[in-house]
């Protein structure tokens, strides 16, 4: 196998800088802020842990690294998440150019940065970041260790098992791997599966090996990151049946949303390029079937050296977490995320097809540059409603892929001079997303933000270890909220100040100063 050029990877390092240059111009040119979720990996980077209340910890201290090397703005937090994706489809790359050489591996890694998961999730801080690129690992690294021998073949094992044992630090979904694993051993070669299997035990260890910190952290913990994983999965199991006929339309319903959001995420690049191949094999059929055996025997014989054909192998990382996702949304609530990295297989297979077919450059330089300009258009398009012709009504969802992330940094700035002469004083608010968005927003204040909740539960990270003490003795508090003070807070505290109020857009804020007593004047 020719190995590729300098110069052909000069201009590949060149492409990915120029794409991931173009993500953050995308993103600083949309106007959004933190998602929710965002700001609260930020603030539990500030303190890293083996683990957190909804996630392992992988992600966080992805972010705590980005802001130490390029500081706390939207870019520096978003930085090294961003590269993932990057990364990604270089690794993805280098499989494909293992398994049929430099011509699809172009192919595979052009058409994976062109779909619109890489191009939108690409744009913000979620555990799929570091998952894809770990997935990406475990199917190099696999097939790297089945295709070696002796010493080396170890070392790839080894390292198959660092990427997934990372890859479940990333997020717990990677754990679908060992159903692509036990497909990839079902149909190895018979001669093959002692080796595999024995290899697959070295990976298991090392993978169990680096899991160990986050499951004795866990254990230490009681399980908070297991228990709310198996919530927001297996949620409502049997409610089927008991829904009856209008259960089982949800259900479909469910599943259908899931099934048509996959084809949703993969984008115009992959729906053009499997159009294209399908023509070219529809014609290449039509050719075989009027040529009959001489076409046939025209064919050169080739040599099977791989232990899976590309198909298998590149399927065999795409339908388990596909099936996966379908089963969880059959169960509860559909969200497209749920199986990002199928993408990957689903790339490299079509990567293998376009080679084998000879489809054109031309043809993935097209479809490359419909994924781009789309996923670019839907980044910074704002409300698309308005776009098509409709005009928004109040109270009205827009269609803002960013809506949920505009207006906190604006409300909270025009509350900062209120705020400012009160930030050694514990802040107090009964809302997770004010809780976070303002800790990041109004970070230079370093303000104490502290979780009230009236009614003693435990609903997330924040009230489990940032809770207000019953027995706090401190004369005055600031109340942040979307709304007034809880009566049940007033009554330790009964003198109430409005500071100020804030509103930008969907986000409405309130700051109180409550204090036990009257301040003298």
């Amino acid at each position: 196998m020719n190995r590729p050029s300098s110069s052909t990877l000069v201009i590949l390092v060149l492409l990915s800088l120029a794409l991931l240059g173009l993500r953050m111009f995308e993103f600083t040119l949309s106007g959004a802020g933190l998602h929710v979720d965002e700001a609260q990996y930020w603030l539990w980077s500030r303190n890293l842990q083996w683990g957190y209340f909804s996630k392992p910890p992988v992600l966080v201290a992805l972010i705590s690294a980005s802001t130490a090397l390029f500081g706390n703005s939207l870019l520096g937090v978003k930085a090294l998440a961003m590269t993932c994706w990057i990364l990604s489809a270089w690794v993805l790359g280098w499989l494909a150019y293992r398994i049929s050489g430099m011509r699809t591996a172009i192919f595979a890694g052009g058409l994976f940065s062109a779909t619109l998961v890489s191009g939108l999730l690409g744009l913000s801080v979620t555990t799929d970041a570091p998952l894809t690129l770990f997935w990406a690992l475990c199917m190099l690294t696999l097939w790297e260790a089945a295709h070696s021998s002796g010493y080396r073949a170890t070392l790839w094992w080894i390292a198959c098992g660092l990427s997934l044992g990372v890859g479940v630090l990333s997020k717990y979904s990677a754990l679908a791997l060992g159903m692509s694993a036990l497909w990839l051993l079902a149909t190895a070669p018979a001669t093959q599966r002692r080796r595999i299997f024995l290899g697959g035990l070295i990976a298991s260890a090392v993978a169990v090996l680096v899991l160990l910190p986050h499951l004795f952290w866990n254990v230490a913990n009681h399980w908070p990151t297991a228990h709310h994983t198996l919530e927001i999965t297996v949620q409502e199991t049997g409610s089927i049946v008991a829904q009856g006929a209008g259960g089982w339309r949800r259900v479909l319903a469910s599943g259908l949303e899931f099934s048509l959001g996959q084809l949703l995420i993969l984008g115009p690049s992959v729906w053009l390029v499997c159009f294209w191949l399908w023509r070219k094999q529809r014609a290449h059929d039509l050719l075989k079937s009027a040529s009959g055996s001489l076409l046939q025997a025209a064919e050169p014989e080739v040599i099977q050296t791989r232990l899976w054909t590309p198909g298998t192998y590149a399927l065999a990382f795409s339908y388990p977490i596909l099936a996966l996702g379908l089963v969880q949304a059959l169960n509860s609530k559909a969200l497209i995320n749920w199986s990002v990295p199928m993408a990957l297989g689903v790339c490299l297979w079509l990567a293998c097809r376009a080679s084998e077919l000879e489809m054109s450059f031309t043809r993935l330089v097209w479809a490359c540059v419909a994924g781009l300009v789309l996923s670019g258009f839907i980044a910074t398009g704002g409300d698309i409603k308005q776009w098509v012709g409709l005009q928004t009504q109040p109270n009205q969802s827009k269609w803002d892929i960013w809506g949920r992330m505009r207006g906190w940094n604006e409300s909270l700035q025009i509350l900062q001079p209120a705020l400012e002469p009160y930030h050694d004083v514990p802040w107090l608010t009964g809302d997770r997303s004010t809780l976070v968005q303002a800790a990041y927003s109004l970070r230079t204040l370093e303000p104490k933000i502290y979780a009230w909740n009236s009614d003693g539960g435990v609903h997330h990270h924040f009230e489990w270890k940032q809770p207000w003490p019953a027995d706090a003795t401190d004369p005055a508090v600031v109340w942040l909220n979307p709304g007034e003070p809880h009566p049940a807070l007033l009554m330790r505290y009964p003198n109430a100040r409005l500071l100020g109020e804030a509103k930008s857009g969907r986000i409405a804020l309130q700051a109180w100063l409550l204090q036990k007593q009257k301040s003298q004047p």
